[in-house]
């Protein structure tokens, strides 16, 4: 079993737990009371030449605890300073040390889109990412059935949430062409080696449509990195432990958008 299997198993435990200690329809009457501002994932990544979606993780499964001292307002408001497009909050609790609240908190301090990343398999988490106040969701190809996508794409546009359809190879991309995807997202990371190679990400460039984005997913380890694959038509980057290892975040983002 690899590790997204592993995660999976534990994630569908997880769900069935929360829809007993927190019922859908209390989500659905919470989302109606919220009244949230409208922040488009999808508008902010067709901006600027360059678009970073700046990535808050405390830990991974693969590097193990990436930062001590953890400080996700804090980190929030340099990714906003510095000025990132987006930004992205692990919220699973398990394998990477997150947690859903995050989004709730880090939305009164910055006013740019949040993109809840998590492994949403079932709408409840669906509602549940509203709810705590993402503008966004990541959903994975390799975790999903071309229905089940559907679903979840159907259910986001009616909740106002942008998402993020992430993609390795090109039975997903067919999928997620297939469900009508607007944002989709190339992790360079190979899921079952945990190996990186940015460049995989040009394999798509030609093959989404049109009027879809793309964003390159992990592999950026400095400002060479990212100008190489920009150089070649690649405008949206998701980045994480670069960005989360930086003793001056503010000042690295600027770098990475001169």
């Amino acid at each position: 079993m690899n590790i997204l299997q592993k995660i999976l198993e534990h994630k569908k435990v997880e769900i069935e737990s929360l829809k007993v200690s927190y019922p859908v329809d209390q989500l659905i009457t919470g989302i109606s009371e919220k009244n949230y501002d409208n922040r488009s994932l999808y508008n902010s990544l067709s901006e600027n030449n360059i678009n970073i979606i700046a990535e808050i993780k405390k830990a991974s499964p693969s590097k193990g605890v990436i930062q001590e001292n953890f400080q996700p307002l804090k980190i929030a408001m340099e990714y906003f300073e510095g000025g990132a497009s987006a930004i992205s909050i692990l919220t699973d609790e398990k394998f990477f040390q997150g947690k859903i609240d995050y989004l709730t908190a880090i939305r009164t301090v910055v006013k740019i889109p949040l993109l809840r990343k998590d492994f949403i398999v079932d709408e409840y988490q669906v509602y549940q990412s509203k709810f705590y106040g993402a503008d966004a969701i990541l959903l994975i190809g390799k975790a999903l059935s071309i229905s089940n996508l559907k679903s979840l794409l159907k259910l986001s546009e009616k909740l106002g949430l942008d998402v993020l359809y992430e993609i390795h190879d090109h039975e997903d991309l067919v999928k997620g062409i297939e469900a009508g995807v607007k944002i989709f997202g190339v992790n360079n990371r190979d899921l079952e080696t945990f190996d990186v190679d940015n460049t995989n990400v040009l394999n798509f460039l030609n093959l989404i449509p049109e009027d879809s984005i793309l964003v390159s997913e992990s592999g950026i380890g400095s400002k060479k990195d990212l100008d190489t694959l920009n150089n070649k038509g690649i405008n949206n980057f998701l980045i994480g432990e670069f960005l989360m290892t930086s003793n001056d975040r503010i000042s690295k983002i600027k770098e990475l958008l001169e």
